[in-house]
């Protein structure tokens, strides 16, 4: 087993009751309900004590905005934060099944002293990492939501604040907030260190990696290890998906179609961008290991195909080539074929589909959505 204990000191893994490395999956529909439980159901039993049992969907007195037509904050409580909360208690669990299946395969090979000293020391560093960062997250949370609640309140009359002054539903707000501030910051330094272990995993490693031609996954048995990137990347689009419905609401309620446009933008132009380096991040130490492992099979190759010719020029040359030596030399081609379609990338094409199916649908879609919204506002009244 080549996965040290990620989770000790980890509130959110807890939560999905998630055991050592090799054990059952994480509870997922427990982590998620739990989060409905302490996020979302409180709120809707607030936000009506602070005007009438109808303030959830027909606004507040003064024309505020109904709890339910807060479209980007239902998406972050019903969506965001829970799958956030979802991949996060996962993140052990899947780095686990993919370096047990490049073990048995024989891809990694790590001696048992190495590999143990490894364990022990990573173990440490994510016991240390857990605290750090959920501490180190609340204590910047905190002060991002207030932030947060206090330009929204400012700009825009919801059923956040009466007079915008916050009221108890209002206070829920911030903690929501707050904790998705948390998450998120948890979810990101834990990422960071799983590409700093998956590293020292390919620098404690006997020999480059022992990628294999022909492997059925078609990624000289790494396949297991790309599905990591996918991850980071269905985190993106659920959040690029958040950010555009709340660009919605504040479009709508605040009328500002230019800062709208530029905000859409730029936020476009920075998905972008980030989307292949999430999804490249946790492959990257095993980039170079695979090219140096391509580049060690074609020079043993090499050397072999040379014996062969000089085999073969001393039979054509004494006028004694055979029919062996023609298999020989098609066998020859077929090998260096497969090796010349080795990969250098920890993925494969199904993977690579996945990733851009999550990658270019977001902004070639939201886009048309975002328009959209905007005319069904001004048809509605609200633009």
């Amino acid at each position: 087993m080549l996965c040290p204990a990620t989770s000790s000191k980890s509130i959110f893994h807890w939560l999905a009751r998630q055991r050592e490395p090799g054990g059952d999956p994480p509870e997922r529909i427990r982590a998620y309900l739990a989060i409905l439980a302490v996020t979302y159901l409180p709120l809707l039993v607030t936000v009506p004590i602070d005007a009438r049992p109808g303030a959830l969907w027909s606004g507040f007195k003064g024309g505020s905005v109904p709890f339910f037509e807060d479209l980007g904050f239902n998406y972050a409580l019903l969506v965001s934060l829970p799958s956030l909360v979802v991949l996060l208690v996962s993140d052990e669990y899947l780095l686990f099944t993919a370096l047990d299946e490049v073990r048995k395969d024989q891809v990694v090979r790590l001696s048992s002293r190495s590999l143990e000293a490894l364990k022990q020391r990573w173990a440490e560093i994510f016991e240390k990492l857990n605290l750090i960062a959920q501490l180190g997250g609340i204590l910047l949370a905190i002060p991002l939501a207030i932030a947060t609640a206090h330009l929204y309140k400012q700009n825009v009359n919801s059923w956040i604040a009466n007079d915008h002054k916050l009221n108890s539903a209002g206070y829920l707000y911030v903690y929501c907030v707050a904790l998705f501030y948390v998450v998120i910051i948890f979810y990101v330094a834990r990422s960071v260190a799983i590409s700093v272990f998956l590293r020292a995993v390919v620098k404690t490693a006997e020999s480059p990696l022992s990628i294999l031609p022909l492997h059925p996954d078609k990624c000289g048995g790494l396949r297991p290890v790309g599905r990591l990137g996918l991850r980071n990347q269905y985190t993106l689009t659920i959040l690029g998906i958040n950010l555009l419905l709340l660009l919605v609401v504040w479009y709508r309620d605040m009328g500002r179609e230019a800062s709208f446009g530029k905000i859409l933008m730029a936020g476009g132009a920075a998905y972008l961008i980030l989307g292949p380096i999430i999804f490249m991040a946790p492959l990257l130490p095993f980039r170079e290991a695979m090219r140096t492992a391509k580049k060690k099979w074609t020079h043993e190759f090499a050397a072999l195909v040379r014996s062969e010719i000089d085999q073969l020029h001393k039979k054509i040359t004494a006028n004694d080539a055979s029919e062996i030596d023609e298999k020989s030399i098609e066998r020859l081609r077929k090998v260096g074929a497969a090796l010349d379609e080795l990969p250098i990338w920890p993925f494969d094409p199904a993977t690579l589909r996945k990733f851009a199916t999550a990658y270019f649908v977001p902004p070639v879609v939201l886009p048309l959505l975002g328009k959209s919204v905007q005319l069904l506002l001004r048809l509605i009244g609200f633009g």
